[in-house]
């Protein structure tokens, strides 16, 4: 086998391939190169979730190669700008660029999974409005695997509308898109949060009015977003009810500037930095005092503009989950509804009805 391709098209295939490979030793560990006439597949897979993208270049010699995966990323990202050829010799590979010339040892193709072909797509979401709802709900999934469910988005449908679900038990997001979308599965599906992470990143760089493709089977979905396909194995298991937690309002509500907002949750975390750090939320009717004290650094006292409606009271919040909450928000404003500093919180947009972030607050002596 043997092309040359641009080396930052080249180390961005790479990259995505590469970020899922598998982590225990053997060929699983590599990225699969194939090429045929001018295209080439770049493919990675830790047998959970498999990324293949395609990319244009000027191919020489068909064939195919498993090349160590970290290993051709490094010595592919080193080399200077412009065009890389690679060319298997015997056992291994050669990857040169000008003067420097790497000779890279390679896995044997036989030991690669066999993977099936990227099915074709039966469904279409809108990238723009899918991504946008991925980035509001992936933060709030959790990375503890002791609790599988935790771990994934969860797609389903709402009096007639995709809503995806996440929660870690600590906070909860919900997100609907557009009631035009439509998925393959009638039944709900459970997404690795892990996949969803990777297919934002393969269509942050997709048109304005793109598409991404979406099939499913009985244990596995697909996204094909632009030339890269993320399969991903779907998540067995009955979900936890969310339904019965998301209020349909409170009384007391303050709405205030995000970026505003945002700015003083980041000067709590200069001294609330530790994972049982709290930051505290006194409403008053025309601003708040936001406050967080640690033992060992200090305290921190900031008021904020704000226009609050309802009793005075004092809330208080794991600052982490909170600045994802407000930064998940679309809009320039937030609106934070509350019943009492022992109830869960709501975080949404001014007359928002698409997404909601619902966070519980954290006891304080």
């Amino acid at each position: 086998m043997k092309f040359k391709s641009e080396k930052d098209v080249f180390v961005e295939a790479l990259s995505a391939a590469g970020r899922v490979v598998g982590r225990t030793l053997g060929a699983t560990q590599g990225i699969l190169l194939a090429l045929s006439g001018n295209q080439l597949t770049v493919t990675g897979t830790d047998l959970d979730i498999t990324t293949r993208v395609t990319l244009d270049v000027i191919g020489f010699d068909d064939g195919a190669v498993l090349i160590p995966a970290r290993l051709l990323v490094d010595a592919v990202r080193t080399l200077d700008a412009g065009a890389v050829t690679l060319e298997t010799k015997g056992e291994k590979v050669e990857v040169s660029l000008g003067r420097t010339n790497y000779q890279l040892n390679t896995y044997s193709l036989v030991d690669f999974p066999k993977l099936p072909p990227v099915a074709a797509t039966t469904a279409t979401l809108t990238a723009l409005d899918f991504v946008e709802g991925l980035s509001q709900v992936v933060r709030a999934t959790s990375n503890d695997e002791v609790r599988p469910l935790l771990t994934g988005v969860l797609f389903t449908t709402e009096d007639g509308k995709i809503r995806m679900v996440a929660t870690d038990s600590y906070r909860l997001a919900v997100r609907d898109l557009e009631a035009s979308e439509k998925l393959p599965a009638a039944g709900d599906l459970l997404v690795p949060a892990r996949a969803l992470t990777e297919l934002q990143r393969a269509a942050s760089s997709l048109a304005v009015d793109a598409t991404i493709g979406v099939s499913t089977s009985e244990s596995e979905i697909t996204f094909v977003a632009g030339a890269t396909s993320i399969s991903t194995r779907l998540i067995d298991g009955t979900y936890p009810n969310f339904r019965s937690l998301i209020p349909s309002g409170h009384e007391n509500q303050l709405r205030i500037g995000k970026d505003t907002f945002l700015s003083s949750l980041k000067r709590m975390r200069v001294l609330a930095k530790d994972p049982t750090s709290s930051v505290r939320l006194t409403l008053h009717e025309r601003n708040i005092d936001i406050t967080t004290h640690s033992n060992e650094a200090g305290a921190v006292v900031d008021s904020v503009d704000a226009d609050y409606r309802g009793e005075e009271m004092t809330i208080a919040f794991n600052p982490a989950y909170l600045m994802e909450g407000v930064e998940a928000v679309s809009g320039d404003e937030v609106i934070i509804e509350v019943s009492d500093p022992a109830k869960a919180a709501l975080l949404h947009g001014v007359d928002e009805t698409k997404f909601r972030y619902l966070l519980m607050p954290v006891r304080v002596q």
